[in-house]
């Protein structure tokens, strides 16, 4: 069957360009020539092809290619929830990294940021790992979005290498509940 229709296809531009070399020459014979060869080799190369694909559409139950379907939904499904489940989180990540940054005393001091996150009122807690042993004071300075210093939260912590946890900056009343800006944390 499928020696046919590529013999009958090869036969229908056969007789396309049988045509246009007729255009080309004004050949009159070549042209009729060339058009009647090109609709009745593409019809029967039509008809070889249709009336097969119609006979195993018919032999598919309505059940058959629903539930075809229905997998080829799940599946399609599942892969846009992947793609917006990873972006959601990376988006996360990312709001997350620009919503504290680091001075470089913390990078210096073994200090890992790994995550933060506003609290109600006006507190930031984050969670930190300690590479190094650290005895000092963190500091984590508000700033609104135009870079103007909004408010100062100082947490002292006596921490060994190893260790890790969520501490809790409370800027007290100096921020507003709505706080959109940013912070900066530094060690001394």
């Amino acid at each position: 069957m499928i020696v046919c229709v590529l013999s009958f296809s090869f036969l229908c531009f056969a007789s396309l360009v049988v045509a246009i070399v007729g255009f080309v020459r004004k050949n009159n014979k070549f042209i009729w020539g060339g058009v009647s060869g090109f609709f009745v080799f593409g019809l029967i190369t039509f008809l070889l092809t249709v009336i097969p694909l119609i006979d195993f559409i018919g032999m598919l139950s309505a059940d058959d290619v629903a539930e075809t379907a229905g997998e080829v939904s799940e599946r399609g499904g599942k892969i846009m929830g992947k793609v917006i489940k990873r972006t959601v989180s990376g988006m996360a990540v990312e709001l997350e990294s620009e919503l504290v940054q680091t001075d470089s005393t913390i990078g210096q001091a073994g200090i890992v940021l790994n995550h933060c996150e506003n609290q109600a009122g006006s507190s930031l807690s984050m969670y930190l790992e300690f590479l190094k042993d650290f005895d000092g004071v963190l500091t984590l300075y508000a700033y609104d979005m135009n870079d103007k210093k909004q408010g100062i939260a100082k947490d002292t912590i006596h921490a060994k290498a190893g260790d890790e946890g969520v501490y809790l900056f409370d800027f007290k009343e100096g921020l507003n509940s709505g706080f959109s800006g940013h912070y900066r944390l530094v060690a001394k």
